[in-house]
């Protein structure tokens, strides 16, 4: 898989493709040896058939993800971040007339994004330092997350057939791919955030402890604070999968440790108790608010009728610098629709989507820069989990065209902006 890309366009990390070779060997290595010939060292770090899968399936979309990566992204506004963080402040070091986003109070730069980005890669940073290979760290999130997201399907009844199509679906025929291989200043956060929207759902749909689910819900707010909005859902999951009132605010400590952190950060920026970066940065609309409901009908046109362009020049179809609509790159997304509303779950997987999209929909710019819809990544979990609900345990026929379809217009797009860029 590495060889073809290096001839089509300069690749990105492409070595972690090596070491996912590498995990996929010593996986098959270790699971060849029977457990009761073993040694006690060997038996301990056995797995459960579950486990093998899902390292399989992070093995194969680490691949996938590095030999199909751009470059190493100079959008890294995390990876400083990172580095100020370990030089105890919080500003940062950006180039003078750069793309990366920054506020500027007298002579020091404060990042726009939330912080819990930079704050996983502070141990990258401590040994790279600004030279953090950003892009590969989302790459290598971005694999951990459709492992997470097999994990997620597993808990539903599907046969094994509509758990890998569902799985290829996710990692494949999203945009999340695109996202995942850029690793930029935007698209990392969004990563992240998925992360631990499946770490919630995964735990919503099994044991639904309430501090764990507190932490995930709370660190995926950290990470893109839109995601805040969807608590008050998991809480619900919670109440209606067995636990008492009193059981559910338990959440309430993971959501307290992140608020400490959240305000502490404001504080030392901006002496505020929210993040104030977006409103005080210079680059939003002049003399208009950043969120408002006339913004509404434009973002509704990205997600739903936004199209590629259309020339003479080969390939003739091209994705556009301002994105494009979700049934042009996912049409199996329409499968959602087939969850029954008269069960309680669809209609709270529905509401967390419409929650966690809500400021996106109301948001003055509608993500541009892009491939697809990124500002609604995070919630494409919640879509997959009604995906699930909706199907019968395999996945019939239907099932397969749209995702096979969506499959081939994100490999197109990537493609395409590899070889060419944006039409």
């Amino acid at each position: 898989m590495r060889i073809a890309p290096i001839t089509w366009f300069k690749s990105g990390p492409g070595y972690l493709a090596f070491f996912a070779a590498a995990v996929a060997a010593a996986g098959l290595a270790v699971r060849s040896i029977k457990n009761e010939d073993a040694p006690l060292r060997l038996r301990l770090i056995a797995l459960s058939p579950e486990g093998w899968s899902t390292l399989a399936v992070f093995s194969a979309f680490l691949a996938l993800y590095a030999v199909t990566g751009f470059a190493e992204t100079g959008f890294n506004e995390q990876a400083r971040q990172a580095v100020a963080f370990l030089h105890g402040h919080t500003y940062i070091e950006a180039p003078e007339h750069s793309y990366i986003e920054y506020y500027q109070a007298g002579p020091y730069k404060y990042a726009l994004h939330p912080a819990l980005s930079a704050i996983l890669m502070i141990p990258l940073a401590s040994i790279w330092g600004l030279a953090t290979p950003q892009t590969a760290f989302s790459i290598f999130v971005g694999a951990l997350d459709v492992a997470l997201a097999w994990r997620l399907l597993g808990r539903f009844p599907l046969k094994i057939n509509a758990r890998i199509w569902l799985t290829f679906f996710f990692g494949a025929g999203t945009v999340f791919w695109f996202e995942t291989i850029q690793g930029t200043s935007w698209s990392l956060p969004m990563v992240i955030a998925v992360c631990f929207i499946l770490a919630a759902l995964i735990e919503t749909f099994g044991r639904a402890r309430p501090v764990w689910l507190g932490t995930f819900a709370a660190l995926a707010g950290l990470a893109r604070y839109d995601l805040v909005l969807c608590a008050p859902v998991f809480a619900g999951l919670a109440y209606m999968r067995g636990r008492r009132i009193k059981e559910v605010l338990w959440m309430a400590p993971g959501f307290i440790v992140v608020g400490v952190v959240f305000v502490a950060l404001n504080e030392a920026r901006f002496h505020s108790f929210f993040d104030m970066g977006v409103i005080l940065n210079q680059n939003g609309p002049k003399g208009q608010p950043i969120f408002s409901l006339r913004y509404l009908p434009g973002n509704l046109y990205t997600i739903f009728f936004m199209a590629p362009a259309y020339d003479s020049r080969f390939p003739y179809i091209h994705p556009t610098f301002m994105g494009q609509a979700i049934p042009l790159t996912s049409p199996a997304f329409v499968l959602a629709f087939r969850a029954s509303l008269r069960r309680a779950e669809p209609l709270m997987m529905w509401f967390a989507a419409l929650l966690g999209s809500l400021p996106s929909l109301l948001c003055w710019m509608n993500g541009y820069a892009q491939f697809g819809t990124r500002h609604y990544v995070p919630v494409f979990p919640f879509l997959l989990v009604l995906m699930a609900l909706g199907l019968r345990r395999r996945a019939d026929q239907f099932t397969k065209i749209l995702i096979g379809t969506s499959i081939s217009l994100v490999t197109f797009g990537i493609w395409h902006i590899h070889m060419w860029g944006y039409g």
